[in-house]
């Protein structure tokens, strides 16, 4: 075929944009990479035991297996709080739904998007796989009875988990659950990009999530799809199957070209995809297709419109079973055939290799491996390979397995790659990926940056301050203007609230180490503090407000163009007094406050320019003042600000104003505002004169009454002129009160008041600029909303990967029944805000470490010092539970291990689950030990 070359037509595509995933031994994506490019393989295995035969029993001298699984690290551990769910809430729902929710909020900000702002609908696509959580949920009824049945399926079937991630997340876009078994991840992506391209949606979440609490047993068996010594050997001749895993991953998605004109970090580009089924062509209904497989990928790559030829990758299925591996090789094969007969320039490999089958999520995990791969120009090795299998001829083929980290080659110029997922069942799914394109330059930046963060706590807050504070303090060179609207616009607004001011990433992380530690600024819109509170501006109309300090400009683009403006309308009235003004130095120190120049007029102008440019600068920055108010040229900059003169017109009388005094000032003013003919205020505008607002609605001034308003021989001082105390503009909470001036925020006649220069007090230039950000940052934490476009001017920024959200995770475990007395058996691990019963005397005294040589007594003191030693304790009461001191499975392999090798008993992760206490362990073993019928029943993969 005609290959369409690099992304000439962009309608079709749609860009990665931002992902999120754990796997065995990889908290995250960059955790998840490093294994990968260090060829690590992170399955957990057990010893060798006899494979057990229909009675159960184990045959002596007979064939072996490895129990062998994918485990995450903390699976049952979760932010319930961040969710709105209660702790019973927690429990009942599904373990991997939980896994998935976090997943779906550490993508989205990963991506930098946040839903609430997303202009258009947001959708999320998924599946997961059976855990019978429900099951274990009806072992404990009796816990639930307050709970009804349709309750219970709510938090556990698979059938809810997109809609319950579109209702916590507050998505408005398909909420479209998918199953297609081990396809399922992949499916769920080619939905999303036919979603985006449909118009369904602007913005989509797409993956995939499998995770067992407690972890599911091996399920091994001869006639199945599990390896007999747990190893994925995927194309290898001793390749006998796969290991079962868990795992979640996803994947943020957008219309390419949006992504581009948004400034999106673009991760990969998805040209194109394509899902079949095997219908009835198969030996039986497990059986994978030839045909089917190869119809998918040809479909992927004419959808895509590129030639096989400049595909370079291919991340396989890969399951490594003696049947399924051929088959898919012949399959691709077949499809690249279609374009090219050149042989062994593609390589192939099977994230299986390294962390199992996640199941539902193995698409997932495929496809955020060659996304890696493709950021890192790099391929991975394909673990445990060292001769093909013999039905595959990959001498005559396009492919060869790669088996080392090796630097990624493109053909015709660009990186491609394709993934492939297949399902029992019969589905197939295949995407054709293309490396990112190159991003579109950003804007000029300010020196100054404003760094926002927020969190559900105050404790959330801090550990989000040090982890970007340590982030800044890693990563190269990084651009402060596009890590500030990342935060700015790509994160959810949470209610605590904090933020810094900094010129430079050095000085950014010393501010947030700061903030962290709780001495700096932060507000809450919980509280104390009202979110969306009204915003007064005050115009003191001052030349230089209380202080030392020379005055200077902002070097703000919008204050610079509203400066300009005014001195443009003066052009217009008075040349001459224009260029006055222009000559005048605005540092200059003048004790007369007359900035160097015996006309007062020049003083009126700058004071009056400087406090208009400031407010038309709030505006843009999107502060939308509830009021206005102010005294002497500031009630002139009010009037301008309000709409009740043009700005000739109220330059004209700040001039008059300035060079007439006593009578002759009122006669003059009168005279002006009658020709001016002042507007009613389209902005509620407060007066000094009366004490009373004045908006559309109500009655409009006479000429008269402005003139009086104007002359203003009063105080300067807002305080003392009373406009401290003004009442909300339209009643409910008091304003916050923003006025030109130096200084932190200061509470005057019980309002809040920020001064937010650059009028006076500053040391330079960078500190009237960081002094205006610094009041923004107040104002954002008091909840007031911001226009971070204008802030930055409307230039173009860009996206970042930043630190995500610190999640306050608790353990929430459910264990299955054992068959023993409800009573016996532990309902949770730990039960957040449940206190177990204190033992008495007699049981402390008979169950108290090495208090007697009995069988019992050195099988508790054992239990005790493995728990010491493997979670770094002095002391262990044995009556805590291990899980709630910290342990997890991983950490419990090691005990298991352990036993293991010291007592002749059979032991699985389970076990320890079941009976999580140092008692009820030793006593689980002292029944082994006695051959005593108490052994957890194995749950078959």
């Amino acid at each position: 075929m005609t290959d369409a070359g690099r992304i000439p037509d962009d309608s079709g595509h749609v860009a990665v944009i931002g992902m999120a995933g754990r796997f065995p031994g990889a908290r995250d994506t960059d955790e998840f990479w490093q294994n990968l490019a260090g060829g690590l393989d992170t399955i957990t295995r057990d010893e060798a035991r006899p494979l057990r035969t229909g009675d159960g029993g184990g045959t002596e001298g007979g064939p072996l297996h490895v129990p062998a699984r994918g485990l995450l690290e903390h699976a049952e551990w979760f932010d319930a709080g961040y969710f709105g769910y209660s702790d019973e809430e927690a429990l009942l729902l599904d373990p991997q739904a939980r896994v998935f929710l976090e997943c779906a909020v550490e993508a989205l900000e990963h991506a930098g998007q946040d839903p609430d702002r997303c202009p258009g609908p947001v959708g999320v696509y998924g599946g997961s796989t059976d855990t019978a959580h429900l099951q274990t949920v009806l072992a404990h009824r009796e816990r639930f009875a307050h709970v009804t049945d349709g309750d219970l399926l709510l938090g556990s079937a698979p059938e809810f988990l997109a809609s319950r991630t579109a209702e916590r997340l507050g998505l408005r876009g398909p909420a479209t659950t998918v199953q297609s078994a081990c396809a399922t991840a992949l499916v769920a992506v080619h939905l999303a990009v036919q979603g985006l391209l449909s118009g369904d949606c602007d913005l989509a979440l797409a993956g995939g999530v499998a995770v067992h609490v407690p972890p599911k047993a091996s399920g091994y068996s001869e006639d199945g799809i599990l390896s007999a010594d747990g190893v994925t050997r995927t194309f290898d001749a001793r390749g006998d199957g796969t290991v079962a895993s868990n795992g979640v991953g996803i994947v943020v998605l957008k219309r390419l070209r949006h992504a581009l004109a948004d400034g999106d970090r673009i991760l990969a580009v998805i040209r194109g995809s394509a899902v079949t089924n095997d219908g009835s062509t198969r030996i039986g209904f497990t059986a994978p297709s030839v045909e089917g497989q190869s119809a998918a990928v040809r479909a992927a790559h004419l959808t895509a419109g590129v030639d096989a030829g400049t595909i370079t990758y291919v991340e396989a299925h890969g399951t490594a079973t003696p049947l399924g591996d051929p088959i898919e090789v012949t399959a691709l094969t077949r499809a690249f055939r279609e374009d090219t007969a050149e042989r062994g320039y593609c390589a192939i490999g099977s994230v299986k290799s390294n962390i199992g089958h996640t199941d539902a999520a193995a698409g997932a995990a495929g496809l955020i491996k060659t996304i890696l791969a493709l950021e890192h120009a790099a391929i991975p090795p394909t673990l445990h390979f060292q001769e093909p299998n013999p039905q595959i001829d990959f001498a005559s083929g396009p492919f060869r397995v790669a088996t080392r980290n090796e630097p990624w080659q493109p053909r015709g110029g660009v990186r491609r790659a394709g993934v492939s997922a297949f399902g029992v069942g019969g589905a197939n799914s295949h995407v054709v990926l293309e490396e990112a394109p190159a991003a579109p330059p950003t804007g000029p930046a300010q020196a100054d940056q404003l760094l926002v963060l927020s969190a559900q706590t105050p404790a959330a807050l801090a550990a989000a301050a040090a982890r970007l504070a340590a982030h800044l303090r890693t990563v190269p060179e990084p651009v402060l203007a596009d890590v500030a609207w990342t935060l700015q616009t790509g994160r959810r607004e949470h209610p605590c609230r904090g933020y810094v001011v900094a010129r430079g990433a050095g000085e950014a992380a010393a501010a947030l180490d700061t903030l962290a530690a709780g001495a700096a600024r932060a507000g809450h819109t919980g509280g104390g503090v009202p979110g969306n509170r009204p915003v007064v501006l005050l115009f003191p109309g001052t030349a230089r407000p209380p202080g030392p300090g020379r005055q200077y400009r902002l070097a703000e683009p919008e204050y610079e163009r509203a400066f300009a403006a005014c001195l443009d309308a003066l052009d217009a009235l008075d040349p001459d007094l224009a260029a006055a003004v222009r000559a005048a130095d605005p540092s200059e120190d003048a004790p007369d406050e007359r900035d160097g120049s015996p006309d007062p007029a020049v003083r009126a102008v700058r004071t009056f320019a400087r406090e208009y440019a400031l407010a038309r600068l709030w505006i843009r920055w999107g502060v939308r003042p509830a009021g206005v108010a102010g005294v002497g040229e500031g009630a002139l900059v009010a009037a301008a600000v309000a709409e009740v003169l043009d700005l000739p017109g109220a330059l004209c009388l700040a001039v008059a104003r300035a060079r007439a005094t006593g009578s002759a000032r009122q006669d003059a003013l009168l005279a002006l505002a009658r020709t001016s003919v002042p507007r009613p205020p389209r902005i509620p505008l407060y007066s000094s004169q009366d004490g009373r607002w004045h908006d559309p609605s109500g009655p409009a001034p006479d000429a008269d009454w402005w003139a009086r308003e104007w002359t203003g021989d009063g105080p300067s001082d807002p305080q003392a002129a009373g406009l401290t105390t003004v009442p909300a503009p339209s009643g409910g909470a008091d304003p916050v009160l923003l006025r030109p001036g130096p200084g932190p925020a200061a509470a005057r006649g019980g309002r809040e008041e920020l001064l937010s220069g650059p009028l006076g007090g500053p040391k330079s230039e960078s500190d009237a600029a960081a002094s205006v950000l610094d009041a923004l940052g107040r104002l954002w934490a008091a909840g007031a909303p911001v226009d971070w476009s204008g802030v930055h001017d409307g230039a173009r920024r860009a996206r970042v990967p930043l630190p995500g959200y610190p999640f306050e995770r608790r353990p929430y475990v459910l264990l299955p029944s054992q068959g023993r007395p409800e009573a016996e058996t532990p309902a949770t691990g730990p039960h957040p805000g449940q206190e177990r019963p204190a033992p008495g005397p007699a049981d402390a005294a008979a169950r108290r470490e090495g208090d007697d040589d009995s069988t019992e007594g050195r099988t508790l003191a054992l239990v005790l010092e493995l728990f010491r030693q493997v979670l770094g304790m002095p002391e262990v009461d044995p009556e805590d539970s291990f899980f709630d001191l910290g342990g997890d499975s991983l950490i419990a392999s090691r005990v298991l291990a352990e036993i293991r090798e010291r007592l002749p008993v059979e032991l699985t992760a389970k076990s320890l689950f079941a009976a999580p206490t140092a008692v009820e362990f030793a006593e689980f073993l002292d029944a082994e030990l006695a051959g005593d019928d108490v052994r957890t029943p194995e749950r078959q993969a």
